[in-house]
């Protein structure tokens, strides 16, 4: 009886947190609740009237009905803390790619940037001749070596 009135307690609360998404499951909560206990709804009526005329019984069973809710919200926060940590894992390593992609635009542009004004490395085109001719006479020679000495 503790499991029936456990699980009715959650479906209800999940029925009145959100009934249309719980409608778009397609689950019916109390059919859900009658096939996972293999009971029907005259049996849990029978023994939820039984029940009633034991209140110290009853009480018992409304006790650990509330602890078994009490675990299974910590067991639920647990969970959504740990779903809370890697979504802002996943953003952080989002935010990180998303860094490393402008770094690598920003050196792309500077890379673009140096091909549309030319080498990066400026050289003033006074010092050299544009005839580019050869200043020796035809038949002369040079031995660099007695130049070196």
């Amino acid at each position: 009886m503790v499991e029936v009135l456990s699980d009715l307690s959650f479906l209800n609360s999940a029925k009145n947190y959100n009934r249309r998404q719980l409608e778009n499951t397609g689950l019916r909560p109390m059919e859900y609740l009658y096939d996972r206990h293999e009971i029907d709804s005259v049996r849990l009526a029978q023994s939820t009237r039984y029940y009633a005329n034991y209140p110290s019984r009853l009480e018992r069973i409304y006790s650990r009905v509330k602890n078994n809710l009490e675990s299974l919200k910590k067991e639920l926060e647990v969970i959504k803390e740990e779903e809370k940590k890697e979504k802002d894992s996943l953003r952080l390593e989002k935010d990180s790619l998303r860094q490393e992609k402008d770094s690598l635009r920003q050196e792309k542009d500077s890379v673009l940037q140096i091909q549309q004004d030319g080498d990066s490395i400026y050289v003033n085109p006074s010092i050299f001749r544009k005839d580019r001719k050869d200043t020796l006479p035809r038949g002369t020679e040079i031995d660099f070596d007695e130049q070196l000495q």
